[in-house]
């Protein structure tokens, strides 16, 4: 089955359904709505929902940085632990804060890519190569979520092991150490009974989904948005390739044909200027605190090779790969769009277009000005975010890393 065939049966909806789950989890209830043509219309419990959930991670976040404080000074690879489980709570919270104070302009913006992926596919424009993108895409953002999982799951899983094994062979046994919970935090108040036990359990547990959905409505988002508005890039670089192919082609027919790709040239620009916009804080956060977070985590890792603690070095590996994932996602994707975004420029060129008349060539000629301006995914025009950023990132984790490894 061909692609344009497929496209009949691959909606916006099922491409981006996960997603719109992954903010209604978060309690964007309403995006449920960006596949209809119905108003946007936000309810006065879903502004609350997700401050809520924002402000449990909080108060898990500064019990943690209490923790940190008093432990770094006796205890580096315990300190490590926390800063670990700490940075990467934070980065969630903060991917949280901005879909939730940006949901307007998030809707908004899905709601454009909808129109765009329906009028292409009205129009015949999505290719085998597109429709696999696309796919590719929507995988990887199903692969990302089980991956998060896992990572939740392990780091959980030592503490449900002890209790599920005290409960199963040791019921008759009073003795119990409470202090076996699942982040590592200092609570205000001393937990001296299984109710208070169990009451913090549930909390941590809590934020340990909710820390689950935070990571993923940063990550899974730009891999989407990022991608939809790279095909469309693909669409504009196959219609230009088809301008004007033989000789015969009606000269009106290309002149309208052109000024459409001009006018979509230029709303695609504009959308990349809104993902860069949208995202910069969030890619400032991850190529900022993953660099230390790489750091903590390969000192744990190597400390828990030379301890031979496996069980603890499970879950420090899998941290490690989806800071690692994460970090080379942002760069990669970001690489792409600008890399796409820039054939447009080539395409104009190498079109057929000596045999158009005078209008359609100086229409040519201002395509080609326009996307000769390469774009560049920056971050707040600092930092330029690509795959060599990447590297920088890892060379620099490597070196504190080195560095810490000598004090330790």
């Amino acid at each position: 089955m061909s692609g344009k065939e497929l496209t009949n049966f691959i909606t916006f909806e099922e491409i981006f359904n996960g997603d719109v789950w992954i903010l209604r989890c978060m309690g964007l209830s309403y995006f449920n709505r960006v596949f209809s043509n119905k108003k946007e219309t936000e309810k006065w419990w879903e502004k609350i929902i997700p401050l809520c959930g924002i402000l449990t991670m909080s108060l898990l976040i500064s019990m943690e940085i209490i923790r940190a404080l008093r432990v770094i000074v006796v205890d580096i690879p315990d300190a490590t632990e926390i800063l670990t489980a700490m940075l990467s709570g934070m980065l969630c919270t903060f991917k949280a804060i901005r879909c939730w104070t940006h949901r307007k302009e998030l809707f908004e913006f899905l709601r454009k890519l909808k129109i765009l992926w329906e009028t292409a596919n009205l129009n015949n424009f999505v290719t085998d190569s597109i429709l696999d993108t696309v796919l590719f895409a929507r995988s990887l953002r199903n692969y990302l979520t089980y991956t998060c999982i896992a990572l939740a799951v392990s780091y959980g899983f030592p503490a449900y092991i002890v209790l599920g094994s005290h409960l199963i062979f040791y019921r008759d046994q009073y003795f119990f150490n409470l202090s076996i919970i699942i982040y590592p935090v200092d609570y205000p108040f001393v937990i001296n009974s299984y109710g208070v036990y169990f009451m913090c359990l549930l909390f941590e547990q809590v934020a340990e989904l909710l820390a689950i959905v935070f990571w993923l409505c940063g990550d899974a988002l730009f891999i989407q948005l990022t991608t939809h508005v790279y095909v469309q890039c693909m669409i504009l670089v196959n219609r230009l390739h088809d301008i004007n192919k033989t000789k015969i082609a009606s000269s009106e027919e290309n002149n309208k044909e052109l000024a459409d790709i001009i006018f979509r040239h230029h709303q695609l620009y504009l959308h990349c200027c809104w993902l860069q916009k949208f995202f910069s804080p969030i890619a400032f956060f991850v190529t900022l605190i993953n660099g230390a977070n790489l750091c903590f985590s390969l000192y744990r890792v190597d400390g828990e090779i030379n301890e031979q603690n496996w069980s603890n070095l499970l879950i420090n590996v899998l941290h490690l790969v989806a800071v690692l994932g994460q970090t080379v996602l942002y760069c990669k994707y970001a690489d792409t769009l600008a890399e796409k975004f820039e054939e447009i420029s080539y395409a104009v060129y190498y079109s057929n277009w000596t045999h158009c008349d005078k209008k359609l060539k100086t229409m040519m000629i201002m395509i080609i000005r326009r996307a000769q301006k390469r774009y560049q995914f920056t971050i707040y025009g600092i930092i330029t975010l690509n795959l060599l950023q990447f590297t920088r990132i890892v060379n620099a984790a490597m070196s504190y890393f080195a560095l810490l490894r000598s004090f330790g």
